[in-house]
């Protein structure tokens, strides 16, 4: 009897032949404890972290705030707290290609809050927002926390911002129409099918935007019968019972969405190898396993063994043998499981990983949130007071860590492209699943067999998977000792020591040169020329210098510093929103109530001028630009400005002093034959009193002598200024002997970095300070001020980000209606203190009464 589709079935409907047990270990197999060992040791040194963001919307209008609460927690037990102190938050524009917004937030107990300003011109698309710390990078972008927020343009923006739209849009369209043949995709269940083995396949319809697509099929072989149909659902997925024949290859007809057909491959067919299939029977789980030896093979006993895991966390081992038509089975209960997924992985007699299937475990004992306003309607202005209590199923109470969104429903921005997610699914599902998972809420709202069989068939298609065991076992050493990145638990300047044929220098030499503390620390590479620079409080920002040599002191190496804010490998085409010259009605509405909100915010708001960006302005008059400062320098003049650019073939100038060599009035450049070392002096007051040399300046920062000076090569130079007596006055003694500033064009903000070809030996940068959340505008009516003033809340009515419940009882917040009636829903996210997510929303309606 052929396999039938991933549901809940007898027993007897999956057995081929003779139904053997797997033996659960009781006694110690060194096999199966060397498998959970290095298991267990990979969990624990790579102390994998997982983040998310609880959003106050999931749609937004340019010119609105995106308020935001982090939580980053414990990858293996969902604590919340973390390894890493420091948090990247960005948002990536439509097209995948840049960094639109950025946050660096300091991580306090795995928790953090801040906002993002939308700029009034941003242009309208599906923006990608992505919250990771350096330690995920080991992992790969693939598991930091991402979800897609639409950003509505419903207003006329001005032409250069229109211009920018209008290049998103079409970026976005050429990587569409590139990719228009939909992207059908079939996955034996664990990993194989083999011929002769009844098994399921799973089947996964994307566009080229990531969505589901509704598709219908035939799995036909190479002689064109058919053996199998299938159709998918809404979101892309199902799963068909196949059975296929040794020496044959399959394809499937599909009928996409448009009416047309096409054929998509099925992998190929192995004549021999393991099917592993895992069945949710109500309160257990259970695997069954089959064999099919190589053809012409003795039909001897083949040991086996299982092992289950959920994140990192032995649930299950066991062991067994299978002979012939054999079908054996494992029977998991799910209440000795913890919450989330499941990896079942099948070991051969030679410890090899043969199939992988991973199946999903409701909590059966969630936290159970109550959140109770003291009645469901209110009027303008007026305060509510909300009671929030986090208990345990067996009714105790429980310490969480919340935050709560009031925003409004009534009339909401459309579904468009919103990534449906939230903390539940978050760490119980997409945190270990690679790529991007349409609406992941889904599975959660309502648990139903429908909805369970939808997940199931998540997990048999974008769950397939190989956990890399091979490079487990293959050493003691485990993989994280070779991560790239380390856990900041300060800002970091890091980065790789490479030579010109890009090959690594290992044990080479660092120095960096702090500008304002005019520190100096010196480092060393490791055998793969990475370095780490730690300390940096992120109180503000700081413009550093790292200068680098090979162990024997040569310059002729490269410094490439790690990105802050790295772009997606590989940028997937986002779905289009509607045209913002005719945007959809309720789109228009809402950005009437959003734009008049920004208005009186502007106007009355305290700190407008940090939150309110302006639109078009129209400057008249002929008052000349004065010339922009240079951030880089205290001064504002010099007595003599080179610019490498006017001087015939600078790039080919031996070192800076070459460059300065009889150039400048008064200096004298003295060099030594046997170091080749620089002493340089400025004829002035300084010469008459016996003063040192002149103080070295790279992009503002001091360095210590010629030697660091001369490792510059000229390419790198922009301009060098030379301040001689009164003009060196503003450095005071340190400018006594004069002053020569050297200006880089890596520290230029307007320098192009795709046209550097030049060796970059040292490089200049300035690392960002930590940003500082506003405070969500909340007026208290007892007060006088406020009561005079337009209330401006119309979309979001309340935000707070640190909602802590303790375990005493009951916590309360309260807040005050505004001038705006409507429909809001109170939305409350977090963790307990044991990892269980907490989730639970209220309504209010506030009338004009």
């Amino acid at each position: 009897m052929p396999l039938s589709l991933p549901r809940l079935l007898p027993v007897a409907c999956l057995s081929l032949g003779a139904l053997a047990a797997f033996t659960a270990f009781q006694e110690a197999d060194p096999v199966m404890q060397r498998l959970a060992t290095r298991l267990q040791a990979y969990y624990a040194e790579g102390n994998p972290e997982i983040s998310y963001l609880h959003l106050n919307q999931a749609a937004y209008v340019a010119g609105e705030t995106v308020w935001f609460k982090a939580y980053v927690v414990d990858g293996s037990t969902h604590q919340p707290d973390s390894l890493s102190r420091v948090l990247y938050v960005d948002m990536i524009s439509p097209s995948g290609k840049q960094v639109a917004l950025r946050r660096m937030l300091p991580l306090r107990g795995g928790l953090a809050h801040g906002d993002i300003m939308l700029p009034d011109s941003l242009p309208q698309g599906i923006y990608t927002l992505r919250a990771y710390t350096n330690w995920m990078r080991n992992s790969g972008e693939e598991l930091f926390f991402s979800r897609r927020v639409p950003v509505w343009q419903a207003v006329s923006s001005s032409r250069a911002s229109s211009r920018l739209m209008a290049k998103e849009m079409s970026a976005n369209r050429r990587e569409s129409t590139t990719a228009a043949r939909p992207d059908v995709q079939f996955f034996p269940e664990g990993g194989d099918y083999v011929a002769g083995l009844a098994t399921i396949v799973g089947v996964k319809a994307l566009d080229a935007t990531g969505t589901g697509l509704a598709v219908r099929g035939t799995i036909l072989d190479d002689q064109n019968q058919p053996h199998a149909t299938f159709s998918t659902s809404a979101l892309g997925m199902t799963g068909v019972s196949f059975t296929p024949v040794a020496g044959r290859r399959y394809f499937a007809r599909v009928v996409l969405p448009a009416g047309t057909t096409a054929d998509y491959p099925l992998p190929a067919v192995r004549p021999d190898g393991w099917v592993l299939n895992v069945r949710d029977a109500g309160p257990d789980l259970q695997v069954f396993i089959r064999y099919q030896p190589p053809q012409g093979a003795m039909q001897a006993p083949t040991k086996l063994r299982l092992l289950g895991h959920v994140r990192g966390a032995v649930v299950y081992t066991g062991a067994g043998q299978i002979q012939g038509s054999e079908t054996f089975m494992a029977t998991v209960p799910k209440a000795d499981l913890p919450a989330g997924i499941v990896h079942f992985t099948l070991f051969d007699d030679q410890q090899i990983a043969r199939a992988e299937r991973l199946a999903f475990v409701p909590d059966p004992a969630p936290l159970r949130l109550r959140l109770q306003p003291e009645k469901t309607t209110y009027g303008l202005r007026e305060v509510v007071s909300m009671t929030v209590d986090v208990r345990t199923a067996a009714g105790q109470p429980v310490t969480a860590e919340l935050s709560a969104s009031v925003a409004s429903v009534a009339e909401g921005l459309p579904a468009t492209g919103t990534t449906d997610v939230d903390v539940e699914s978050h760490l119980l599902l997409t945190s270990e699943l690679k790529g991007y998972l349409e609406n992941p809420g889904y599975y959660f709202r309502q648990p139903t067999p429908e909805t369970r069989r939808a997940l199931d068939h998540l997990l048999l298609t974008q769950g397939w998977s190989r956990f890399v065991w091979g490079r487990l076992l293959a050493s003691d050493v485990s993989p994280a000792a070779a991560y790239q990145f380390l856990p900041e638990q300060t800002l970091t300047v890091s980065g790789q020591l490479m030579r010109l044929n890009e090959k690594p220098v290992p044990n080479g030499a660092l120095t960096l040169f702090q500008g304002a503390s005019k520190g100096v620390t010196v480092g060393q590479t490791d055998a793969t020329g990475r370095f780490t620079f730690t300390g940096f409080s992120g109180q503000d920002s700081s413009r550093v210098l790292v200068q680098a040599r090979t162990e024997k002191g040569g310059s002729n190496v490269m410094v490439k510093l790690d990105k802050l804010w790295p772009l997606p490998a590989k940028p997937t085409p986002l779905p289009l929103l509607a045209s913002a010259a005719a945007p959809p009605a309720e789109v228009a509405v809402y950005a009437q109530r959003s734009r008049r909100q920004q208005v009186l915010e502007q106007q009355y708001r305290p700190d407008s001028s940090r939150s309110i960006v302006l639109r078009n302005v129209t400057v008249k008059g002929s008052r000349p630009t004065p010339p922009r400062h240079d951030p880089r320098s205290i001064h504002l003049s010099a007595d003599v400005v080179l610019r490498t650019r006017d001087i015939p073939a600078a790039d080919n100038a031996t070192d800076i002093f070459q460059l300065l060599q009889g150039r400048v009035s008064g200096m004298d450049i003295f060099r030594s034959d046997s170091a080749n070392a620089v002493r340089v002096r400025i004829r002035g007051i300084s010469t008459l009193t016996g003063g040192g040399g002149p103080l070295l300046l790279l992009d503002g920062i001091q360095l210590p002598n010629t030697q660091s000076l001369q490792g510059i090569p000229p390419s790198m130079v922009e301009r060098i200024e030379v301040l001689k007596g009164p003009s060196a006055a503003i450095y005071g003694m340190r400018g006594m002997g004069g002053v020569i500033a050297v200006f880089t064009k890596h520290g230029n903000p307007d320098y192009d970095y795709s046209q550097e070809k030049s060796n970059q030996s040292v490089v200049v940068y300035q690392l960002p300070a930590y940003y500082r959340p506003r405070e969500f505008y909340a007026p208290g009516y007892e007060k006088s001020p406020a009561a005079n003033r337009p209330d401006p809340r119309a979309t979001t009515l309340h935000w707070l980000p640190r909602l802590p419940v303790p375990a005493s009882g009951p916590a309360r917040f309260t807040f005050y209606t505004a001038d705006e009636p409507g429909t809001f829903r109170v939305r409350v996210e977090g963790i307990g203190a044991t990892g269980q997510p907490v989730t639970g929303s209220a309504v209010l309606v506030v009338a004009d009464r």
